[in-house]
């Protein structure tokens, strides 16, 4: 069975296909918030999963012999859409050296490396969409500040939801109970019902230790004990009607650098900010959004060149194989077209966390 294509470190492109077709993350617990779609048109899909899930106008009742009113569809800022391109690439040829040259000379071993090369790349392009989520999640935008790009998607969100600050201290001048009831008022006044939030450990472990939170889930007289994590859930259940509760305390790193000693240096980041919680809505049912895939350009060019290894059938990641003749090199790369939709504007509320201690 011929493993590699033509060339060594160009695998076929069935193989190629098995790459790139699984984004979801079990364990990433914002991800089911915006659940991943694959479509051939991301600016046309995007107007039309945005203008949906808005407040439903009313029609009006006419007259037999009067013409229909006309309806006026809401307005969709697409400027930045198609711009989210996330591509990186890496350097098979350079693999297959370190494998020969540590003794991998048995071509089914050599090709299990590449296949996971592969996969680790797309991961990377993955990881970089999940950090857009939760950017949505923590700002209400998404920015893209690198390679020569700098702009910000605004999804509309009102900056009034975005600047709120929740006061989780035993010092703070109003109850916490009080904070997070005039948040969901605010919901409320525009038509939606807050059904989860989203925070850290560290956040509801503040949460729990408050003293009115205490008295008002315990009773007085067990003032100073930890609320149960079961118990405050239940109580946000009851009192606010928030169902859904997501603690978000994974991270991820940015482009590795090379370090002095000549290995690569971790630049850990958080998904979701420490020290913040977002109250959401999702009356459509369960989704915040949609996290919108569309076909990268190389897809078009990888089929019309016909001298390319490349994935199909609209992945999500597209992968993509390339040998040069000088320097005589095979590259991989991993590209995706990305970009989260925000159903309703109003359905956000971001709160920072602070701490007035008592007295």
């Amino acid at each position: 069975m011929e493993l590699f294509k033509n060339v060594l470190g160009i695998v076929s492109e069935p193989d190629l296909m098995a790459t790139g077709f699984t984004v979801a993350r079990p364990n990433d617990p914002t991800d089911g918030l915006f659940p991943d779609e694959v479509t051939n048109n991301l600016v046309a899909k995007w107007n039309i999963l945005a203008s949906e899930y808005q407040i439903g106008q009313m029609a009006q009742f006419h007259a037999f012999d009067t013409e229909a009113q006309k309806s006026i569809r809401v307005p969709i800022d697409e400027r930045y859409v198609e711009k989210g391109l996330i591509k990186v690439k890496r350097s098979t040829s350079e693999l297959i050296r370190q494998l020969l040259n540590r003794g991998v000379t048995v071509e089914a071993e050599l090709y299990d490396y590449v296949m996971d090369d592969a996969t680790k790349l797309a991961d990377e392009v993955i990881v970089r969409t999940k950090v857009t989520k939760n950017e949505l999640l923590a700002t209400g935008k998404v920015t893209i500040k690198e390679n020569n790009l700098d702009l910000t998607v605004d999804y509309g969100v009102p900056n009034a939801n975005l600047t709120l600050t929740l006061d989780v201290g035993d010092g703070a001048t109003t109850p916490l109970p009080d904070q997070i009831q005039a948040i969901v008022d605010r919901a409320a006044s525009v038509g939606v019902a807050l059904t989860g939030i989203v925070t850290t450990t560290k956040v509801m472990s503040k949460i729990r230790s408050n003293t009115t939170v205490q008295r008002a889930i315990n009773g007085s007289s067990m003032v100073g004990v930890l609320v149960t994590n079961s118990a405050l859930r239940g109580w946000l259940e009851a009192e606010y009607g928030i169902t859904r509760v997501i603690v978000q305390d994974l991270t991820y790193s940015t482009p590795y650098t090379m370090g002095t000693d000549g290995r690569p240096v971790v630049h850990q980041k958080r998904y979701y900010p420490e020290n913040r919680i977002t109250f959401f809505g999702t009356g459509n049912g369960m989704d915040l959004g949609r996290g919108l895939w569309g076909i990268p350009p190389e897809e078009q060019i990888g089929q019309l060149s016909g001298q390319t290894s490349t994935s199909s059938q609209n992945p999500y990641v597209w992968m993509h194989q390339w040998a040069e003749n000088d320097p005589a090199v095979v590259w991989m790369k991993a590209s995706g077209l990305f970009m989260p939709v925000l159903y309703n504007p109003n359905s956000l509320y971001v709160a920072t966390v602070t701490e007035t201690p008592a007295g």
